[in-house]
């Protein structure tokens, strides 16, 4: 592994045995007009935890990261096996995916008692690129005279879902002593130093 990722723990690692202490998940498949492209706050995170010395599981694996693209026969069974070993999970939400897998894991997570920290990296308000917020898409009446009333009214109720997601996610969790919601990378970098902490590393 680079320098750069050096605390990185890929799915080969894991089936050496190496078990990571953090999980690194979130909501991925960010498509911009040139295609896919990486949440915002994932590489800065990683660099984060490469200079804590702490090694970690990012189940979005790329070429730049790992060396070669995602492989679900092999990257699938690991990242969830990764996700119940870590002492800690982050998922990072933001406002560019509709985040409902990454919501579903996190409401496992909560069942099973697994401490695990929400990231709101800007995500509290669903903007898909190209679309913006509920808002937006409201006035933005040339997009529905483009579309139509049908595909802009699906549109409309896609946002309307990634709003309403986000809100329910807080209020049903919001008691839950195992989930920390968080809002921003220096809330994420404390609330990480102190948990790590309570396992004397």
């Amino acid at each position: 592994m680079s320098e750069k990722h050096r605390m990185l723990v890929t799915s080969e690692m894991m089936e050496q045995g190496a078990v990571p202490l953090l999980f690194t998940g979130g909501a991925c498949n960010i498509q911009d007009t040139s295609g896919p492209t990486r949440n915002p706050g994932r590489d800065p995170l990683a660099q984060w935890l490469d200079a804590q010395n702490w090694s970690y599981f990012d189940p979005q694996v790329h070429s730049s990261t790992h060396g070669r693209e995602y492989v679900w026969g092999i990257d699938g069974p690991n990242e969830k096996l990764a996700r119940a070993q870590a002492k800690l999970r982050i998922y990072e939400i933001t406002s560019t995916t509709i985040a409902a897998i990454t919501m579903l894991e996190i409401m496992d997570d909560a069942r099973l008692g697994r401490t695990s920290i929400v990231w709101f990296n800007h995500g509290q308000n669903f903007a898909p690129i190209g679309l913006g917020d509920r808002d937006t898409l409201i006035n933005n009446q040339t997009l529905r005279r483009h579309l139509g009333d049908m595909a802009y009214s699906h549109l409309l109720a896609y946002v309307n879902a990634g709003r309403q997601l986000r809100n329910e996610l807080s209020l049903l969790l919001g008691e839950c002593q195992s989930i920390i919601f968080v809002n921003s990378f220096d809330e994420l970098k404390i609330a990480t130093s102190h948990l790590l902490s309570l396992y004397q590393l």
